[in-house]
């Protein structure tokens, strides 16, 4: 796998759960898959970028704000903008054990391969494109004159 992550400094025991809840800025659904009083991982159908917030509904205490610290295809993992209380997270677990008789389907998107760009090919083009503007405008010049 083609990921770069950081070497994880975990202050807090992570709890597994199995949580479908909603991003404040999209109808479509996120699946928490851990969770402990700093943080989370998530599952997004959709690409979500390290650094950017998201919102989530979690039990007890509602609407959350979290920062995407790092992702692989897609899974992120999430640091919580204020510490939540441990009475949220054993609530969120007892809700997915609630939850497990109705398992919540896992895709996993396919790693797409940072492929890097060969511009060689365009400059040559743009190269051979300027000498002969060149050529034309020196070949105007001398029928000008």
């Amino acid at each position: 796998m083609a990921m770069a992550r950081t070497v994880e400094k975990r202050r807090d025991d992570r709890v597994s759960v199995r949580l479908v809840t909603s991003h404040d800025r999209g109808d479509y659904p996120l699946t928490l898959l851990n969770l402990s009083n700093t943080g989370m991982l998530l599952n997004s159908p959709r690409k979500l970028r390290v650094g950017d917030m998201v919102q989530v509904d979690l039990p007890k205490i509602g609407a959350t704000r979290a920062q995407i610290m790092w992702n692989d295809a897609d899974e992120y993992g999430c640091q919580f903008v204020k510490q939540i209380p441990d009475s949220v997270v054993l609530a969120a677990e007892v809700a997915s054990r609630q939850n497990r008789l109705r398992p919540v389907p896992r895709r996993r998107a396919p790693v797409e391969p940072l492929v890097e760009r060969d511009d060689t090919r365009s400059l040559v083009f743009l190269m051979a494109f300027l000498a002969a503007v060149v050529a034309i405008f020196y070949a105007v010049q001398a029928v000008a004159t």
